[in-house]
């Protein structure tokens, strides 16, 4: 049974406050927004953006959990074909979520969706919509940021952060 997207916000509130994580929270959008330190300097940290959507056929039921993990880095327009390039390279075989770019504006995020139509995840599970986009980033930000100045082909950018 489809948890309340009121249930859903509770149960992620819960876990920012089970871990003492500093949250911002939108209750008209049912959105929750952190940030998170990385280990690469160049990049300092990334924002996520935790979201209980709504069904489209029953408002008030959570169709799922989406987060997005956001670097203030974008995408140099002169070299967003190497960037995707890229950024498809490290998608090929990851278990859990996607990077994404816009290629009109150049903005990086990671996704990470979880479906509850049929209930919600838990604490443990949801731990992931933060865990997984912060260490994508650091596995891949250094080969993304390599890859954007021009030093590294996308190729070998990801060939090395796979190696890790």
């Amino acid at each position: 049974m489809p948890a309340s997207v009121r249930r859903a916000a509770e149960t992620i509130r819960d876990m920012f406050e089970e871990h003492l994580w500093p949250y911002e929270y939108n209750e008209e959008k049912h959105r929750f927004s952190a940030k998170f330190d990385l280990e690469i300097a160049e990049l300092k940290e990334v924002e996520i953006h935790i979201h209980a959507r709504p069904s489209s056929i029953e408002p008030a039921k959570c169709r799922s959990i989406v987060a997005y993990g956001r670097i203030h880095l974008k995408a140099d327009l002169d070299r967003i074909a190497q960037v995707c390039e890229y950024l498809t390279r490290a998608n090929f075989g990851l278990a859990i979520g996607n990077f994404e770019l816009d290629y009109s504006t150049g903005v990086i995020r990671y996704k990470v969706a979880m479906n509850c139509r049929s209930g919600l995840p838990g604490i443990s599970a949801l731990e992931d919509l933060v865990a997984v986009p912060v260490a994508m980033f650091n596995r891949y930000g250094k080969g993304l940021l390599a890859v954007n100045d021009g030093t590294a082909t996308a190729e070998d950018a990801a060939r090395q952060a796979d190696a890790k």
